[in-house]
């Protein structure tokens, strides 16, 4: 048996220190990756930020930058 401490994931707008309802995820070389967490309250602002984030990631690769 193996057991391993669990750490809670929190919200990733500014200085929320909330518990995490939702993960980001995105797909990259085969495998699901995570982008960030957020709360209820800052959902949609933390969806347009990952969603921003993981546009230009996807546009500096086919640039040929990392």
């Amino acid at each position: 048996m193996e057991i391993n401490e669990i750490y809670p994931n929190f919200c990733k707008n500014d200085s929320c220190f909330k518990q995490a309802e939702y993960r980001f995820t995105d797909y990259k070389d085969g495998k699901t990756i995570t982008l960030g967490y957020s709360c209820q309250e800052h959902l949609v602002e933390n969806q347009k930020m990952f969603k921003e984030i993981s546009e230009s990631k996807k546009e500096r690769g086919k640039n040929g930058s990392r």
